[in-house]
């Protein structure tokens, strides 16, 4: 394999990330907010301060943190989306790890509001919270951007009742969404009428799905529920796994050899698939194709710190390709998972 300089590289997609905020608060600075947390780097972390405590300056009076406002999408499919609290659950995630850093009561209360807003969400019959206020919908991202806030929340404040929220989240999400005999995860369900909006295996669907287990299981330690949710871990990460190209990247949709290489669902197998083997509970083996994922996609990191290549929201096929903050993110986590092989 080439060599590559992983120290270089991480500080050029900090600086690409810290540059180019964005306009919005939006749940998508979520992965980039986690990322740079792994990294240590004083000054990027006050930078990504600055994100969440705009994130609660903004936090609305229905309880969602950063904008909650409708978004239009010219791709895709659907053409608005608005937000219930499921979306904006994601940068609480970030909110508890900046709590957790200092102990900033203004974070935890801000934290309390979005859980609180979260829970009187809509529901499905089965119990998902619905992910826009459209229809009663669950799309496979969304466990990921709830799921370990819930947890994390639960554990710092003693809450039980969040913990088991979270993984029964993951139960209704994996029973509408995950393929029975593929293991695979559909990107996004209806229930009324009962149908698929989109069914392909996406790869970036089926990233959200792996890291939300292993970062739900680093919050969980050992609850009664962790084995089943490792055992399906372990049955999707060998599902995804058969569909990695010879050259470490996965397409964007994961069995149509006429996709194209997606960067941040390759990122997200290389960084889930390597955290999980480094936590104990996936095979050794995984660390090789999660190094192979990452170093093809480090190979085309532009000079500014741009990780190209990345399918923007909503996903799916027909969506345009780009730059986007999770990419980013998921760069900086992977590299961090991986960084006692690459350094």
């Amino acid at each position: 394999m080439s060599r590559l300089d992983l120290n270089v590289l991480v500080k050029q997609v900090t600086s690409y990330i810290l540059t180019h905020p964005y306009e919005r608060d939006v749940w998508e600075k979520a992965p980039a907010i986690t990322g740079i947390l792994r990294w240590g780097d004083s000054k990027a972390i006050a930078g990504a301060k600055a994100w969440v405590d705009r994130a609660v300056d903004m936090q609305s009076s229905r309880g969602f943190l950063g904008y909650d406002e409708q978004i239009e999408l010219t791709k895709g499919h659907v053409g608005v989306f608005s937000p219930t609290a499921a979306l904006s659950s994601a940068l609480g995630y970030n909110v508890l790890a900046y709590h957790e850093r200092a102990n900033e009561p203004r974070l935890l209360e801000a934290a309390q509001l979005q859980v609180k807003a979260l829970l009187a969400a809509p529901r499905t019959r089965r119990g998902g919270f619905w992910v826009r206020d459209e229809g009663p919908e669950l799309w496979i991202d969304f466990i990921y951007l709830m799921c370990p806030f819930l947890a994390r929340l639960g554990r710092l404040t003693g809450d039980s009742k969040l913990i088991d929220e979270a993984l029964d989240q993951v139960d209704v999400y994996v029973h509408h969404l995950v393929d029975k005999d593929e293991y695979l995860a559909r990107h996004a369900w209806s229930e009324k009428p009962n149908y698929f909006l989109q069914s392909t295996f996406w790869c970036r669907g089926n990233g959200w799905l792996t890291c939300c287990l292993v970062d739900l299981l680093a919050e969980i330690g050992d609850h009664p529920r962790a084995e089943p949710l490792r055992e399906l871990g372990r049955k999707v990460f060998a599902a995804i796994a058969v569909h990695q190209d010879r050259s470490g990247f996965f397409r964007n949709i994961l069995d149509d050899h006429h996709a194209k290489f997606e960067a941040s669902g390759t990122l997200m197998f290389a960084y889930s698939a390597a955290r999980a083997a480094n936590m104990g509970w996936l095979d050794k083996t995984y660390l090789d194709k999660a190094e192979r994922a990452f170093r093809i996609v480090a190979g085309s990191v532009e000079p500014d710190g741009a990780v190209p290549g990345v399918q923007v929201p909503p996903g799916g096929p027909g969506v345009p390709f780009a730059t986007a903050l999770y990419g980013q993110g998921f760069f900086l986590q992977a590299a961090a998972e991986l960084k006692h092989r690459l350094t």
